[in-house]
């Protein structure tokens, strides 16, 4: 029995089945709390204590930290946005105290704070992949389903930049900035030999 784990693909169905039977639409975040809660854990931060610590997504021992600035908003961008599950996350010493989460997608583990103590905003975190262009059409999608305006008052996504760096054969590059400063820079090799991890997205009906 993993109770992390079955909650997990509990709260996925769980915002299918609303999705499909009533066309509402929660988050991630809100499917992972009402599960906890039907759970009988007080919260969703109690139930994903019930894991290791280690994140089972990745097996990276580096993991970057970003400093945020607000939890609703680093959920959104992180979770809804780019489709990272949120393992964990919830005030760093207790109650009252500043947010501390951790993110990940295969290959891929962020951690995030509020506090700032843990991290100075404005970093760059370079995240290797297999499929950009399908990345970019996907967030493409949802940004313009969704009227949502991240980078500025039009609604856009930056376009794939080619560099001469990364591999011999040079690389392409989609650079996105979250809220709070931080860059991500999704990055593929133009070798397609290179074996790296696929970020695919589960949402279609979502952005339909």
């Amino acid at each position: 029995m993993q109770p992390f784990r079955d909650a997990k693909a509990i709260a996925k169905s769980l915002r299918a089945e609303i999705r499909e039977r009533h066309q509402l639409e929660l988050s991630h975040s809100e499917s992972l709390e009402i599960v906890a809660r039907l759970a009988g854990y007080q919260n969703w931060n109690v139930l994903s204590a019930q894991k290791p610590w280690h994140t089972g997504f990745s097996a990276t021992t580096t993991i970057p930290v970003l400093r945020v600035f607000d939890e609703a908003a680093a959920k959104e961008f992180y979770a809804d946005f780019l489709g990272f599950t949120l393992d964990w996350g919830g005030p760093s010493g207790g109650p009252g105290t500043p947010f501390y989460g951790q993110v990940s997608r295969p290959g891929t583990t962020l951690q995030m704070a509020l506090s700032p103590y843990e991290a100075g905003p404005g970093a760059t975190v370079d995240i290797w992949l297999s499929n950009l262009d399908e990345v970019h059409r996907e967030l493409s999608h949802y940004v313009m389903s969704r009227n949502i305006r991240i980078w500025g008052p039009g609604i856009w996504m930056p376009d794939i930049m080619a560099v001469p760096y990364g591999t011999e054969k040079g690389s392409r590059v989609l650079v996105l900035s979250d809220p709070f400063g931080n860059h991500l820079r999704l990055s593929e090799p133009n070798d397609k030999s290179a074996h790296l991890p696929r970020w695919d997205f589960n949402r279609q009906a979502a952005t339909a």
